[in-house]
């Protein structure tokens, strides 16, 4: 487009079409990248917290047998 006072053509009109398809398009690139970063970050921490509270339960499945052992010798 030459200029804001002249009416714009097919090929004016064209080209903002592509070129507002490609900003699109980058965004949701950027965004789906951004997401995938997130998503693997958060998956580490729910793994982490995952094994530590196995670790929790071993431990808890550990004392209910100490303290029923106990309650059986009184």
């Amino acid at each position: 487009m030459s200029d804001e006072s002249t009416p714009a053509t097919r090929a004016d009109l064209e080209f903002l079409k592509n070129e507002l398809l490609e900003r699109i398009k980058r965004s949701e690139t950027t965004l789906l990248r951004e997401f995938r970063k997130w998503a693997i970050s958060f998956d580490s921490r729910f793994h982490a917290n995952q094994t530590l509270v196995e670790g929790f339960s071993e431990r808890m499945v550990s004392l209910e047998e100490r303290v029923s052992d106990l309650e059986r010798r009184l």
